[in-house]
């Protein structure tokens, strides 16, 4: 009787109350009852181990760079002589041809020079036929004493006179010879360095930098001053592609190669590996406070077609190179490759993977070779792993890999 009399009192008092409170009342006493619940409730944790299958497809190596666009074939213009520019004809993007008059060098003080070195030569030469006229009637005059000296008739220190004007007569030639080509080489200096005053296009091509202006001096001393950079022929061009030691190996003739461009962000463009170059530079990275490594990069010259004149030099590409491409292998997460149960306590010689293969059964650990290294899966050429198992690549409780890193540093990380 007392129990209805609670029930009732409480029914009574509970409808007594206003909507808003009824309505607030009763979501408290449901929360209350849905966490005694899931207090109580079993619990279903899921799986213990994520897996993901082992599948065949295609994987591609390629290597990653960049490097400038650059003209194949570039020729410096420089001054072979000191002087004031006095005009110059080209500016930047003017197109050439072989011999064009490009600049012109004040040419007052090298005029004057080849006149005197002209004047030189004249004087020379005119040494020169004196001379030869004094060594013909030095011979002929000997010739006439030998004559009268094996007769008799003049005296051996007459003969000997003659004899020694013979010889200074051919000595005084073969000065005024020698300094007759010593003139004319003078001259040709002198023609030449006049000559240079006019500076010419040796090649066809186009004007890439001009690097002096009307009125500057140049000096040309130890060093030529250069003044013009001319490219041959902009419808072909070359990537100059740094790539590092650990890549460059994997680099022949003949491979191919995309590369994107800042200015054209929605296309993409083709080339083809030209050279390999042995030549390298040398770079050392700290990797410590106590210690530091030595990197070397290589360049790579990749050709590429410019035949609608899109590409300008110095614009900076970043390529890559397709070095291997495999189709139908068999191949695995790369997340796989850097997980180790928890209960796992052993450290391993060589690279492998845990393999679940059915819910029920413990992790199993087997040996694998690998071969290309994509940024998701990698490439399994050797190990006892067949297409559909399950490889592990995370543990509930473990923070998955695969938000740390998405592609594994390489194949000596064992586990």
């Amino acid at each position: 009787m007392k129990k209805k009399n609670i029930f009732s009192r409480l029914w009574r008092w509970f409808w007594g109350l206003s909507k808003f409170k009824k309505i607030l009342l009763l979501l408290i006493l449901g929360g209350a009852a849905f966490g005694v619940w899931k207090m109580f409730a079993p619990v279903d944790q899921g799986p213990l181990y994520t897996t993901r299958p082992v599948k065949k497809g295609d994987i591609v190596d390629e290597v990653e760079a960049s490097g400038p666009l650059a003209p194949v074939n570039t020729t410096e213009v420089g001054a072979l002589v000191s002087g004031e520019i006095l005009e110059i004809y080209v500016d930047y993007n003017t197109p050439v041809k072989k011999g064009d008059l490009m600049a012109i060098i004040d040419p007052t003080q090298i005029q004057a020079n080849y006149e005197q070195a002209l004047a030189s030569l004249s004087s020379a030469k005119e040494d020169l036929e004196s001379a030869k006229m004094t060594y013909n009637l030095a011979q002929i005059n000997l010739k006439r004493y030998q004559s009268l000296y094996d007769k008799e008739y003049v005296a051996k220190t007459d003969l000997e006179q003659y004899e020694l004007a013979f010889v200074n007569a051919k000595s005084s030639l073969n000065s005024a010879e020698a300094r007759v080509i010593q003139a004319q080489a003078s001259l040709d200096s002198a023609k030449k360095d006049l000559d240079n005053t006019r500076i010419v296009s040796p090649v066809d091509g186009i004007v890439l930098t001009k690097k002096v202006s009307e009125g500057q001096s140049l000096t040309a001393g130890y060093s030529t001053p250069e003044m013009f950079t001319l490219a041959e022929d902009l419808t072909k061009m070359q990537i100059e592609a740094k790539i590092s030691e650990a890549d460059v190996i994997k680099i022949k003739e003949g491979q191919k190669a995309h590369f994107t461009l800042d200015g054209y962000p929605d296309e993409k463009f083709e080339g083809v590996v030209r050279q390999v170059r042995t030549n390298y530079t040398s770079s050392a990275s700290s990797s410590s406070a106590s210690a530091s490594s030595n990197s070397s990069t290589y360049t790579v010259i990749i050709d590429v077609d410019n035949t609608d004149g899109k590409f300008k030099p110095g614009m900076t590409a970043t390529i890559v190179i397709t070095a291997m491409d495999k189709k139908d292998v068999l191949l695995i997460p790369n997340e796989a490759l850097r997980f180790a149960p928890s209960f796992n306590k052993q450290k391993y010689d060589k690279t492998g993977v845990w393999v679940l293969f059915s819910p029920e059964a413990e992790p199993k650990r087997v040996d694998v070779t690998l071969g290309i290294i994509s940024e998701n899966v990698t490439e399994i050429t050797q190990g006892d792993l067949k297409e559909g198992e399950q490889v592990i690549v995370a543990e509930r409780g473990q923070v998955s890999s695969l938000f740390t890193q998405t592609r594994p540093r390489g194949p000596g990380r064992r586990r």
